[in-house]
């Protein structure tokens, strides 16, 4: 009994985990300040830091926006079971013409 409460707790914490991702730009350079938006629920939001990357510890399709950027969405790279999970993804936005 005491082995299956550790192996509950532990995929717990495992499937609690962060998920990773980064935006760059066309020329693969890690875009700052992108706000990465979680399309059902408007209020689950990050921002870019200086290297690109934002996390998630749950979320569904997301919306990526740059002023200057196209807007893009990032469909089923959620962190739901139904999505692919985006740990480490690399997306690229084009800037606006």
């Amino acid at each position: 009994m005491k082995y299956l409460f550790l192996i509950i707790s532990l995929a717990t914490i495992l499937s609690c985990s962060r998920k990773y991702g980064y935006i760059y730009d066309e020329n693969q350079k890690p875009l700052e300040n992108v706000m990465v938006q979680d399309i059902e629920n408007h209020s689950n939001k990050i921002i870019t830091q200086d290297n690109g990357e934002f996390s998630f510890l749950d979320c569904g399709n997301l919306i990526i926006i740059k002023k200057g950027y196209k807007t893009d969405t990032l469909e089923k790279f959620g962190c739901k079971p139904t999505g692919k999970c985006f740990n480490g993804h690399i997306f690229y936005m084009k800037k606006e013409k």
